[in-house]
Parts: structure tokens; C-alpha cells; sequence
């Protein structure tokens, strides 16, 4: 995400796209757990990579670039009490 798209993001939107996104955690946690299941190998160090790899670009490309633009949301690994209220 490029600076000029990240002036662009309202905080409304933001707030959205962060309750989905923080929303994903129980299904990632069970797809790390079907990954992690495989026997180890060639298949599982693959998969469990590309869910690193999803992951990783979740955290460092949509919410570490939100929550810089709108830090009144709180932070990836804090996020503020609104997040709560929204559940």
C-alpha cells in the first residue's frame, strides 16, 4: 500500500476493514492447524510458508499501515476498545 492510497482510507472504512481482518483470527488459527497436521515434508513446509507468507501481509500491508494512518484505533496487537464495542 503506497502512501498516496493510505491518505485516502477513511477512519469509518478503516474500522471496518479492521473488524474483518481482526475477525480472521479464529479461521486462521484453524487453517494453522490443518497445516500443521501434514506429515512433515516438502507439502507441509509449503503450505504452512503460504500461510506465514498471508499472514505476514495481512499484519504489515492493510492493518500496520491502517492503524499508522489512523492511530486513534490503537495498534495491530492493541486495538482500541471501539473494536470491542463493534463485536
Amino acid at each position: 500500500m503506497n502512501m498516496e492510497s493510505r491518505d485516502e482510507i477513511s477512519e469509518s472504512f478503516s474500522k471496518e476493514l479492521l473488524i474483518a481482518l481482526h475477525g480472521l483470527d479464529l479461521n486462521l488459527g484453524r487453517l494453522d492447524k490443518i497445516c500443521s497436521s501434514l506429515p512433515d515434508g516438502v507439502i507441509k513446509v509449503e503450505f504452512t510458508r503460504a500461510l506465514g507468507d498471508l499472514i505476514g501481509d495481512i499484519y504489515s500491508k492493510l492493518m500496520i499501515p491502517i492503524y499508522r494512518r489512523h492511530p486513534v484505533l490503537g495498534s495491530p496487537d492493541e486495538p482500541g476498545p471501539w473494536l470491542k464495542d463493534a463485536e
